[in-house]
């Protein structure tokens, strides 16, 4: 299983919690991890952050901006700040997207807008047969964004696992709760990213909506799926993926 992961990482910090997730995951073989949405070269350079902590080495591809009237309404202009200003002025190689085999899942977290060009530009991403997106509705943020995108997505000939909003609201976390995440390095750059959005969205809960797409692209049992014509869509989730987060996060 080689994973691709799509994320607009360094705005809700539930992207960085699920990258994190997955590649604290020893069994997860992620083969590239591209960035989506707005300033896609801050949310690589976050990515990379993230996993220099982590001490691993997928390779980061610096993915669409999206639309432009999307851009303006969700590249928020704060993402900047989990980046120090050396990091932030570090270069960062630019990559093409991967090649995808028969063995190639692909773990969408943000608009679809990368997914949607590579299945014009990129003949390989047909070999994929699975994909995880968080969002089950054009009204949702990561289709709503970018729709076009979205369809062109949604009508490709591969199965198609999507986790609803209303589900994966039932993992979050209080302000509160995230003080037990401060134990390490990697716990308080995440506590500090989560506090950083919740302040911006005037929230008191962050919801851990990506990490449910991680945890049933990794196969976990948390999250439980309906068939709906030709994809699953979740119904339920298992409360103890949140216990499970807070064990993976603080390992």
């Amino acid at each position: 299983m080689n994973i691709i992961f799509d994320t607009d990482v360094g705005t809700d910090v539930d992207d960085a919690f699920a990258l994190a997730y997955l590649l604290k995951n020893p069994e997860a073989n992620v083969k590239a991890i591209t960035t989506v949405m707005g300033n896609t070269e801050i949310r690589a350079k976050i990515a990379r952050k993230l996993e220099r902590m982590l001490q691993t080495n997928t390779p980061i591809i610096l993915g669409k901006s999206g639309p432009e009237e999307a851009v303006k309404k969700y590249w928020l202009g704060f993402e900047h700040l989990a980046l120090t200003e050396e990091e932030l002025q570090e270069p960062i190689e630019r990559l093409p997207f991967p090649k995808y085999d028969e063995d190639s899942i692909l773990v969408c977290i943000g608009t679809l807008t990368n997914i949607a060009w590579q299945l014009e530009n990129s003949p390989s991403i047909k070999n994929v047969k699975r994909i995880y997106i968080m969002g089950s509705s054009l009204e949702d943020h990561n289709l709503k964004a970018d729709q076009e995108a979205a369809k062109k997505v949604l009508a490709a000939p591969w199965t198609v696992y999507q986790i609803t909003k209303q589900v994966a609201k039932k993992i979050c976390f209080t302000r509160e709760e995230l003080e037990e995440f401060k134990s390490s390095r990697l716990g308080r750059f995440l506590y500090e990213s989560a506090i950083r959005w919740l302040d911006y969205s005037g929230k008191q809960n962050s919801a851990m909506y990506d990490v449910l797409t991680v945890s049933a692209a990794l196969g976990e049992k948390y999250v439980k799926f309906k068939q709906e014509s030709e994809r699953f869509v979740s119904y339920d989730v298992d409360p103890k993926l949140k216990d499970r987060i807070l064990e993976v996060i603080k390992s």
